[in-house]
């Protein structure tokens, strides 16, 4: 037994080493096919539900509407818009303080959550879109509406108007968008329907601290306390303050005052108290009459910029949309823009018994600006011209001026005259307005559509009003002349929008490779599949530089009646200077030395 028992021990030993080997022999060989796979387990029991938020609008916090209480603007609905409406102890600014000290800000998803439909009004506004019904966009060389011409479109505005500033946005859309209303404009594949992109912060930020970056698309700046900025959005009533306007409004053309003329950061300085604590930073009435204050003799309006530019209300006075009156250089009708005689009343009456009576009398087809405008940029200056014909160059050309000019918001500052990025330009302060007939309809190059086989001989107008004293409606409106040249197709004269900033749009920006033709043929390719705004731009292989010209509508720095022209009835301010261009009035000289009307 104890033999038979040992020889069974020993073919087991024996067998367990031959399996031993073949295992380890296996391991050379390809793995199996898995197998089939198993039968899921039972999922798992549901998570306990939230707690259910609360609406701004539901002061008794019971879930429902309830008309009586809780439908404080009296509308017949209980929605956002009662929470509006500081009333039954609602307060916006602890409101928004409270929520955002409990709760870190993360986005715009958080504006949303009792904003919803507000987002649904700003995507259909122009500060969202960049353009609007093109109701007063008309081609020079037709005379009709660029949106009734064969090729043209019903909506026009920023993202396709050509200038002689930074020329267009197509292909340059994460450098314009640095002021835009959004987060993550970069280029053509932008999602305008998607409110999760609209930037809330970028106007209803009350402390001043909020920037935007260039890349990506108009991000926060990292230095920004988000959390501060959420907080802040109550004060105010959440109205926009002026300076948060004035900071993307003043930059247009990419620095400060430099293409409007009338809107300089120094529009968005705070009331001063103390103007002597820090001069550099208090507006005077004598800046603007409406914006400025002087402490000292308690004048001027210190007023923000929706007073005038106003959003569309109902009759009680509840916000309706977040569209934004004012869009004329785009011809966008949005919102409600006040008039000068909304506020003080019509020109014979206000005037009547004062030293300019009888101009003003005599004088019916003169807009309010006319006079009171006398002058723009009379702190800080800005650009008059731009030849991007000399950009490009390490050294300053021969052609630009030697030394710096004009000065800064400091009221001191120098600023220079030449930049490898942009070329020559000239920059100017106290400047008398250019002086046309307007009636709100505008001559404009519209990419895509009227902008090629332009009379290139002559210098190209890109933007002018249309009226002519014929017109019953037009008045007399000053504005800002703006000229220089820049790139035109050398083949069919079209005025070409070039790459000019960030490789996400294409691989050859001129601020990087300096080359012309690269940065043309960039925008060329990028405008050729634009679908949502823009259009296409051939560039036949060469260029040329065409001087241009374009007039910007001023209707900022609004002088005191004292600075006014024809104060004490000095016609002299007008007639006998020699500082009007009467023939661009449509006159053969001065009517005061016998000049007469060139049109029939």
């Amino acid at each position: 037994m104890s033999a038979r028992k040992y020889r069974t021990t020993g073919w087991a030993s024996f067998a367990a080493v031959l399996l031993l080997a073949g295992g380890l022999a296996g391991c050379e060989g390809d793995d199996g096919k898995d197998g089939v796979a198993g039968t899921p387990g039972t999922p798992g029991a549901p998570g306990t539900p939230g707690t259910p938020g609360l609406n701004c609008w539901d002061l008794n916090q019971n879930g429902v509407p309830d008309l009586a209480t809780e439908d404080l603007n009296g509308d017949g609905v209980v929605d956002v818009l009662d929470c509006r409406t500081p009333a039954g102890g609602y307060d916006p600014v602890s409101l928004h303080k409270g929520y955002f000290t409990e709760n870190e800000f993360t986005g715009t998803s958080q504006c949303l959550n009792c904003h919803g439909e507000i987002g649904d009004d700003v995507m259909e506004t122009a500060h969202w879109k960049w353009q609007g019904d093109a109701v007063n966009v008309f081609d020079k060389a037709t005379g009709l509406l660029v949106k009734n011409l064969p090729t043209g479109r019903a909506e026009s505005g920023k993202t396709d108007l050509i200038n002689n500033f930074c020329q267009a946005v197509p292909s340059n859309e994460g450098r314009c968008t640095q002021c835009h209303i959004s987060i993550g404009w970069t280029d053509k594949s932008f999602d305008f329907a998607n409110r999760k992109n609209i930037d809330c912060l970028a106007c209803h930020d009350q402390t001043g601290t909020y920037k935007k970056v260039a890349a990506p698309g108009g991000a926060p700046e990292p230095t920004v306390d988000l959390q501060m900025v959420a907080q802040s959005v109550g004060a105010n009533g959440g109205v926009p303050p002026r300076s948060t306007c004035v900071f993307c409004h003043s930059r247009a053309g990419g620095d400060d005052n430099v293409k409007h003329g009338d809107i300089s950061t120094r529009m968005g300085f705070a009331k001063a108290t103390d103007p002597a604590a820090d001069p550099a930073k208090f507006l005077s009435r004598s800046e603007d009459v409406h914006m400025g204050y002087d402490p000292a003799t308690q004048e001027g309006g210190d007023m923000q910029c929706v007073a005038c530019h106003q959003p569309k209300k109902d009759a009680s006075g509840n916000l309706l949309d977040h569209t934004i009156g004012g869009f004329m250089y785009h011809s966008v009708d949005q919102g409600v823009m006040k008039d000068c005689t909304d506020c003080h009343g019509a020109a014979s009456s206000i005037h009547a018994g004062t030293s300019v009576q009888n101009i003003v009398q005599s004088h019916d087809r003169l807009a309010c600006q006319t006079c009171h405008i006398p002058a723009f940029s009379r702190k800080v200056a800005t650009y008059v011209d731009w030849r991007w014909s000399q950009a490009g160059f390490d050294a300053r050309p021969a052609e630009c001026a030697a030394a710096p000019t004009g000065v800064a918001a400091d009221g001191t500052t120098q600023r220079g005259t030449y930049s490898k990025m942009k070329g020559c330009f000239t920059w100017a302060t106290n400047v008398r307005p250019e002086l046309r007939y307007y009636d709100g309809r505008w001559n404009r190059v519209v990419m895509g559509i009227n902008d090629k086989g332009l009379d290139t001989s002559q210098v190209v107008d890109l933007g002018s009003p249309v009226a002519t004293y014929r017109d019953v409606d037009a008045k007399i409106y000053p504005f800002k002349k703006m000229t220089g040249n820049q790139p035109f197709d050398a083949v069919d004269d079209t005025v070409l929008v070039p790459h000019l900033w960030g490789t996400v749009t294409g691989p050859n920006p001129y601020w990087g490779k300096y080359d012309w033709d690269l940065a043309l043929r960039d925008a060329s390719s990028y405008s050729a599949t634009l679908t949502n705004y823009g259009g296409f731009q051939q560039y036949n292989g060469s260029y040329k530089f065409v001087d241009t010209v374009m007039l910007l509508k001023v209707d900022h720095e609004v002088a005191p009646s004292e600075m006014a022209y024809g104060w004490n009835n000095d016609c002299g301010d007008c007639h006998l200077s020699g500082q009007i261009d009467w023939p661009a009035l449509g006159w053969t000289q001065d009517p005061a030395t016998g000049g007469t009307q060139t049109l029939p």
